[in-house]
């Protein structure tokens, strides 16, 4: 048994179920949001799109009276060699620590977890995300393009202006070559953004899904991820124009 030198505190314990990852990239994929991806090594780590991860950072050097631990939804497709996370920078003890981390750092990863997760019987899915909430659409998405998957899927994105909305060029990029995919990206400040910009410029609300959803709305799914606050605006504004209450499926994004 070893002892600890005096003035050092213990690394955090990691549950036995988890898996060491190591922080490979760090890319800058909106203002003030960062995609972190985790190098898997030679380890299978099965999940469904759209679900999460309890990510352990015992390496952590500032201290957090939240701990060391924070659940992330997965940003990349079942499959990929690396795991793949997005969140806002706020200033919090473990995204600072995570952000200045060496690459090559270890943290470990808890099993996946969450029923967030396209239904494979449904056809028409309208994705609703308010900001870093569209992080397990991302995965949805990309996992469908890559299955070639039948389900029509749309992705309605709110944010304040596009440089500001995670994966904006990705999402744009991927609906330009896929039929299967549409992307409305909804703005609601876009006069203070720096670049072009020809799509909607308003807030996401009855209003707007009576104009846009069509006749058969009551039959397609509706997904709704982002802050407590938007989703809970959502839900109103869809039930308002009639949308039925199991028709509705809610991830909510708190602390983020």
């Amino acid at each position: 048994m070893t002892r600890e030198k005096a003035g050092e505190a213990a690394a955090p314990a990691v549950p036995a179920d988890t898996i060491p990852v190591t922080l490979d990239r760090r890319d800058e994929i909106a203002e003030g949001t960062v995609e972190f991806q985790f190098g898997l090594g030679n380890t299978l780590f099965p999940y469904l799109a759209g679900q999460a991860v309890d990510l352990h950072f015992p390496a952590a050097t500032r201290p957090d009276p939240r701990g060391h631990v924070r659940p992330f939804s997965l940003a990349s497709a079942p499959g990929a060699s690396r795991l793949s996370i997005a969140s806002r920078i706020r200033e919090s003890p473990f995204k600072l620590d995570l952000l200045e981390a060496p690459l090559g750092t270890t943290l470990h990863v808890s099993p996946p977890w969450g029923e967030f997760v396209l239904p494979p019987d449904e056809k028409d899915v309208i994705l609703l995300g308010g900001g870093i909430g569209v992080t397990p659409f991302r995965a949805m998405i990309q996992d469908a393009v890559a299955r070639s998957a039948k389900v029509e899927l749309s992705l309605i994105h709110s944010a304040r202006k596009p440089e500001e909305a995670p994966f904006y060029d990705e999402f744009r990029r991927w609906a330009a070559t896929h039929p299967h995919l549409a992307y409305l990206p909804v703005m609601t400040r876009a006069e203070e953004s720096s670049v072009p910009y020809l799509g909607e410029r308003r807030r996401l609300d009855a209003a707007l899904f009576e104009e846009i959803l069509d006749d058969h709305r009551n039959e397609a799914l509706y997904m709704i991820s982002g802050p407590p606050r938007f989703v809970q605006g959502m839900v109103a504004a869809l039930t308002q124009v009639g949308i039925p209450a199991d028709r509705l499926r809610t991830d909510e994004f708190e602390g983020y």
